[in-house]
């Protein structure tokens, strides 16, 4: 539910060649669902919704025909024109559910995620807060993400910095919110099939040996089941109308 898979739209493949190899890679490591998260972030990625929906379109064949269910979201990086820009649908939120995929800078304090938070349940949405081991306020204390979590956010990690290949902080980080049950969901943020290629196989068999194959599974699994069934209910009671 969280990877950078949609071509020409952001600092993920360029080419729709490099998309279907990571979808490949993907269906090797046994994924079924997966939700393409292309950035928001002003002044850096625009996420032109024409563009990111055809490319899509073009890609969700592909992923058909691999076995695996494609769908379409957002990770935006939480600017004052989120809100705005989620209720306009000038992004995706995750298959169009409530569930939002949202992201920080690395130096943002804690206060500044907490108001992020706050704004996004008080519009009605469910935030899931992306790659949390990489902002130095919760390196700093990571206990922040229990607050986060009681305030109604989810807490995402990568499945790469869970297993070392993101650099010592972030596995440190990463380990300790999972050993202390601070971890919603655990995804790939895989950009391409080399250069930050996913890890979400090599991740699920650390959590197996290290805790239990049923937490790897709730760790894995669980929000995506959720986010696809909201999804369901979305599409039914747009049917019925």
């Amino acid at each position: 539910m969280h990877i950078h898979l949609i071509f020409g739209v952001d600092d993920g493949p360029k080419e729709i060649e490099e998309s279907i190899g990571m979808l490949e890679q993907a269906a090797q490591e046994g994924v079924k669902i997966l939700i393409a998260t292309p950035h928001k972030r002003y002044g850096m990625f625009e996420y032109d919704i024409g563009t990111v929906e055809k490319n899509y379109e073009e890609l969700k064949i592909k992923a058909e025909e691999l076995g695996i269910r494609l769908c379409l979201g957002c990770e935006y990086h939480a600017c004052s024109e989120m809100i705005s820009d989620l209720k306009e649908g000038k992004v995706h939120t995750l298959c169009d559910t409530d569930y939002v995929l949202c992201e920080f800078a690395f130096s943002t304090e804690d206060s500044e995620m907490e108001d992020a938070v706050y704004r996004l349940i008080a519009n009605g949405y469910k935030p899931i807060i992306a790659h949390v081991e990489r902002y130095r306020a919760i390196q700093k204390r990571p206990t922040f993400c229990r607050e986060l979590r009681k305030k109604g956010a989810y807490i995402q990690v990568n499945a790469g910095s869970l297993v070392g290949e993101d650099g010592g902080i972030l596995r440190k980080t990463a380990r300790f919110l999972l050993k202390h049950e601070l971890v919603d969901v655990i995804a790939s943020d895989a950009h391409g099939t080399k250069y930050r290629r996913s890890a979400l196989a090599k991740a699920y068999r650390y959590v197996v040996k290290r805790y239990t194959e049923d937490y790897a599974k709730e760790l894995f699994t669980e929000i995506t089941w959720d986010i696809m069934n909201s999804a369901t209910k979305c599409e039914r009671k747009a049917s019925d109308e």
